[in-house]
């Protein structure tokens, strides 16, 4: 006695259903010997489908060993089971599953085209197929245009392609005529005879009784299998030889063959692939803009906060920012920042000074912050200049009355004018001070503020305002590189 072609032991599988599971397959054993036309019988929800996909290698169990001539299926990759599905077996649907945009002769070519076979040989196949089940004639034509035994056949021709050994077939006669159903069940008898095995999966017992062996199946498990006295094949055909795959030439003539047919299907439905391409079109553009959006957003924060000088400390005396004394401290100078400025981490100081008085320009008057700072202050803040230009270190060094006024104050006092105040004279309390240059608004923290501010050399306002030598606070900037390698 030969080795069975199919060998199922123990096969078990479970669905799982909420917290519980359901069996479809309890502890089932069976073997099928080459060239035997076995029919598969029982009522709804007896487990007959879920057997025939695990025959058919599109569904695992659970547990058990399932071997087909001799190869146990659980040790294949993906690639070898899609090798023994496309040459090994066949399927026949109940509703035949064929492409409607594509011709008889173009549904029957598909298994060959995946099995790499080049166009010459897949025709050839394909109509020596269709002549010899009866349906030579209509080749041409699409599915619609057939009579559903017409489409069993064009179905059956399919699954014969490849030289199938084994055929699956899944109610073949269920949704058709009783004549047309009497056709395709000769059918299946012709290639029984030839030596090909075949399974059946159906409800009718007059399509089972044409089976040499009948299984019947119950709540998952075998109650019955018996033979019927049917003249089996008389020699088995030859088993099909399978691997992982065809090399590149076949896998070329697949791709360009899968490209025809979704060109084919595309030109069948216009308005539905333009509407699918259209979506992906705006999925993509949308995409794109909301990425495109959030960079630029999470740009334009890092700079906000790079301009708030996250890399900026101030110094100030006293203990902390608790200490009462501090405002009477005056033991912050001038050398104090030059000691800092010669640190290597420091990329610039400036001594600061300031104090409140009002500024004045023709008839109109406000209250004023008065900065005194070193010609670095600009640098170390990160502030950009609007218009005009930035006093220097001569300026420091000479005392000069040279004002830098920020946005507010150009508002309030320039907001008609054309040189934005760059040459004008302000009196700063007693002290005439000449506009240099327009410092731009900057990022503030939290809140906004509206206060005027001016810039005038630190020598300055010690000297014509605060008569003060001691220094408010020393700010400095850390070396971005340094800052960088601390964060």
């Amino acid at each position: 006695m030969t080795d069975p072609i199919i060998d199922l032991q123990n096969i078990r599988r479970e669905f799982a259903a909420g917290d519980t599971s359901v069996v479809a397959l309890d502890d089932l054993s069976l073997s099928i010997q080459p060239g035997e036309m076995v029919a598969i019988i029982g009522s709804s929800g007896s487990g007959k489908s879920t057997l025939l996909n695990i025959l058919g290698c599109l569904d695992r169990p659970t547990s058990g060993t399932y071997r087909v001539a001799g190869k146990n299926v659980s040790e294949l990759d993906a690639d070898a089971l899609a090798a023994l599905r496309r040459e090994h077996f066949g399927f026949i649907f109940q509703r035949y599953n064929l492409l409607g945009d594509l011709t008889a002769a173009a549904n029957v070519e598909i298994p060959a085209v995946y099995a790499g076979l080049n166009a010459r040989e897949r025709r050839t196949r394909a109509n020596a197929l269709l002549e010899r089940l009866g349906v030579g004639t209509r080749g041409g034509h699409r599915p619609n245009q057939l009579s559903g035994g017409q489409q069993q056949r064009v179905s059956i021709a399919r699954a014969l392609i490849n030289g199938a050994e084994v055929i699956l077939a899944d109610e073949p006669t269920g949704a058709l005529d009783r004549r047309s159903g009497e056709e395709v069940l000769k059918i299946l008898k012709e290639l029984h005879r030839e030596g090909r095995t075949i399974i059946i999966v159906t409800h009718d017992a007059d399509v089972a009784a044409r089976a040499e062996r009948i299984i019947e199946l119950r709540d998952g498990r075998i109650v019955s299998d018996r033979h019927t006295g049917t003249a089996g094949a008389s020699e088995p055909v030859a088993r099909t030889a399978w691997d992982s795959g065809a090399g590149w030439t076949g896998a070329l003539g697949r791709l360009r063959e899968a490209s025809r047919m979704a060109l084919v299907a595309m030109a069948a439905h216009r308005l539905r692939a333009f509407l699918t391409m259209l979506g992906i079109i705006i999925g993509i553009a949308a995409v794109s803009s909301v990425v495109a959006l959030g960079n630029a957003s999470q740009r334009k924060v890092l700079s906000d906060i790079s301009s708030l000088g996250t890399n900026t400390i101030e110094v100030f005396p006293g203990k902390d920012f608790g200490d009462a004394r501090a405002g009477k401290i005056k033991t912050l100078v001038l050398d104090d920042a030059r000691a800092l400025d010669r640190q290597g981490f420091i990329a610039g100081v400036t001594p600061t000074v300031s104090t409140s008085t009002t500024v004045r320009y023709r008839g109109n008057e406000s209250n004023v912050l008065v900065n005194g700072v070193g010609e670095n202050y600009f640098l170390v803040k990160g502030a950009k200049l609007a218009k005009g230009r930035l006093f220097d270190a001569d300026a420091v060094r000479n005392i000069e009355r040279q004002a830098v006024i920020d946005d507010n104050t150009r508002k309030t006092f320039f907001a008609d004018d054309q040189t934005s105040g760059i040459g004008r004279v302000i009196w700063l309390g007693k002290v005439p001070c000449r506009i240099v240059g327009v410092i731009a608004q900057q990022q503030g923290g939290f809140g906004s503020n509206q206060n005027l501010s001016v810039y005038l050399p630190y020598t300055t306002v010690q000297a014509q305002f605060t008569g003060d030598r001691a220094l408010r606070s020393i700010l400095l900037r850390i070396s971005d590189e340094i800052w960088r390698r601390t964060r």
